[in-house]
This record gives structure tokens, C-alpha cells and sequence, in this order.
């Protein structure tokens, strides 16, 4: 059994730590590596500057990179949250704000595979107020076990960022 047809990543977010996020890039691909995946790197800015995201395209671009897997704005992680897809309040909104953000960062590298990150129970709120929380408030869709999404799955998107490339 060999692995000459595998193709693997590395995560950046995980993996050259000890350097600093716009060195990665350039370290994973002297490692080997061409295809790259990151956490939403900004934890404190689900919309941080254009220029933070043209660095950040830069370094992926200039080191020969792909990026393949990009996580939507997940609250503190590494930390207590673990996704804020289901946090009521503040960390959802960071959550929707980030998506048009991230798509169109994403989308300029030609990455279309992303993670949201559901997040941890929070106590005190209800399980059911935290998955409808996800549920309507992400893909606001009317959802039925073994159907997929409806066609206005995505209509709380931006139209640019609806249309199929």
C-alpha cells in the first residue's frame, strides 16, 4: 500500500508556530508541503484591515502555497469556545460579520473549503435556542432530514458572494 496518489496539508495554524504567521507559509512549502489551511488567524478581528489580508495572501502566494481549508471566525481558539456558530450574543455577530470576509480572502486564493465551527454549550441557554441560533441564523434554511438545503439557503449572503464560480 503506498501513498503516491495522497495528497496531504498542513495546517499553519497548528504546525511552524514558532514563527510568525506570515513566515508559515514559506516554511511549509521548504518542508514539502503546497497545499495549506489555516484557523481564521485574526482571534480578536473576525474583519480585521485589508491589509492584514493582502500580507497574509502575499505570503501564501509568494511561498507557492495553496490554500485548501480555511475555518470561518471561531471565537477563542484555541481557547474556551471552539466555534461561535451557536454563542448567542457578541460572538455570533463576529461570526456573521466574518463570513463575507472570509469568502471573499478565500475566494481570492482560489480556496473554496471552510469550516464553522459549531462551539461548546454555553450554560444557562438552552440546546434547542443554540442549534436554531446555528441552524437560522448561518444558512438560514428550512432543513428536513435527507434533503439538502433549500435555494435560499445562502440569500442572507451578499449576491456576490452567492453566485457559483
Amino acid at each position: 500500500m503506498g501513498f503516491t496518489d495522497t495528497r496531504f496539508n498542513v495546517n499553519l495554524s497548528i504546525l511552524f508556530t514558532e514563527l510568525p504567521l506570515l513566515e508559515r507559509p514559506a516554511a511549509a512549502r521548504a518542508a514539502g508541503f503546497t497545499a495549506v489551511e489555516l484557523w481564521w488567524p485574526w482571534v480578536d478581528a473576525p474583519v480585521p484591515d485589508e491589509a492584514e489580508l493582502a500580507a497574509l495572501r502575499d505570503a501564501l502566494t509568494d511561498a507557492g502555497t495553496q490554500l485548501v481549508g480555511l475555518n470561518f471566525y471561531a471565537g477563542q481558539l484555541p481557547g474556551p469556545d471552539r466555534g461561535a456558530l451557536s454563542i448567542p450574543g457578541e460572538e455570533s455577530e463576529k461570526f456573521r460579520a466574518n463570513v463575507p470576509v472570509a469568502v471573499e480572502f478565500a475566494r481570492s486564493l482560489g480556496c473554496t473549503t471552510f469550516n464553522a465551527l459549531y462551539g461548546n454549550r454555553v450554560e444557562g441557554v438552552d440546546a434547542a435556542e443554540q442549534d436554531a441560533l446555528a441552524l437560522a441564523g448561518w444558512i438560514g434554511l428550512e432543513y428536513k432530514p435527507g434533503e439538502g438545503p433549500s435555494a435560499g439557503a445562502f440569500e442572507w449572503l451578499p449576491a456576490p458572494l452567492r453566485a457559483a464560480k
